[in-house]
């Protein structure tokens, strides 16, 4: 379960797996299926919801569904409005300076990693204008869905940034400084 809702045309629901055609964006039909373990519920087409998800803290659902449906919302709001643009600006400028300070051309693949394992750490804060609902303000399984999702979106984006700034940063020290460099030929 990641919150996401699909649109869809349900072909059929079993214990096992929910089967459904999903339309693309260039109009072609796929047909799918999800097993019933990672979806929270179907809505038909009369707005009819069958709940497939249930509270049972032997399989790892540990929240009851009133409480899912908060942290689901959670999850939607963070891919939705959660913007980390700090970490992903600070990911290319400690990528770029480091990689130039300290002259590293091979060695700066170590970078990314270190700075998006750094990342992991910071809470993430629920943007108020991302809040679809205010409601939902200050509930905790919605901040704990928005969190698990803007965590991962910090990540990864750092990690992205980071490797630019390590191309940039060697670039620079290639083209600009190197040659500039008494004694470089």
């Amino acid at each position: 379960m990641n919150g996401q809702i699909i649109q869809a045309r349900v072909l059929g629901q079993s214990t096992l797996e929910v089967r459904y055609q999903e339309f693309g964006k260039n109009g072609k039909v796929k047909e799918r299926t999800e097993p019933t373990e990672s979806v929270f519920s179907v809505t038909d087409s009369l707005g009819r919801e069958r709940i497939w998800y249930f509270y049972d803290t032997i399989f790892g659902n540990t929240l009851p569904v009133d409480r899912m449906r908060w942290f689901l919302k959670g999850e939607q709001d963070g891919r939705a409005g959660y913007k980390p643009f700090w970490p992903v600006l600070g990911g290319f400028v400690f990528g770029a300076g480091t990689t130039i300070a300290l002259n590293l051309e091979v060695n700066s693949l170590f970078l990314p990693p270190l700075y998006s394992a750094a990342m992991i750490l910071p809470r993430v804060h629920v943007t108020r204008g991302s809040i679809t609902d205010p409601v939902m303000e200050g509930d905790q399984d919605y901040a704990w869905g928005y969190a698990r999702v803007g965590r991962t979106k910090r990540v990864v984006r750092s990690l992205a940034s980071t490797f630019a700034g390590i191309v940039v940063g060697v670039a620079v020290r290639q083209l600009v400084i190197n040659p500039n460099l008494e004694g470089y030929d």
